[in-house]
């Protein structure tokens, strides 16, 4: 994508890279699912820590991948967003071109655009 002072990335590669950002992010991992279970049955003394530990742990777990997973979809629509803008801003670049060319060009004696048009295949 753009580097430096100019802006010189390929359109087509954005709007790609974002459908496989958001490809990513609908795959939800097992460990977004799991549950600790709170049942010592009278085993060792330290097991309500241990488990009260390992709910801490799993929860702080879960919500850093959500966390991670939000951010690269939002990075995703931000790169498709950016790729749509560039494809539509180079369009819009390229006709004003051509309507400029084409109003300074009036009554010049210069042929028209329709002259280098190909005619339509039958």
């Amino acid at each position: 994508m753009g580097s430096g002072e100019t802006v010189d990335g390929d359109t087509a590669v954005m709007i790609e890279a974002a459908q496989s950002f958001n490809n990513i992010v609908q795959d939800v991992p097992k460990l977004m699912s799991r549950r600790v279970e709170g049942a010592c049955g009278g085993g060792l003394d330290e097991c309500a820590a241990l488990v009260g530990a390992d709910v801490a742990a799993t929860r702080s777990l879960q919500t850093f991948v959500m966390r991670v997973r939000y951010g690269i979809a939002a990075y995703g629509k931000f790169a498709r967003d950016s790729g749509v803008a560039y494809r539509d801003a180079d369009a819009a670049a390229a006709a004003g071109l051509v309507l400029g060319w084409q109003l300074r060009n009036t009554g010049s004696g210069l042929p028209g655009l329709e002259t280098f048009q190909q005619p339509p295949a039958k």
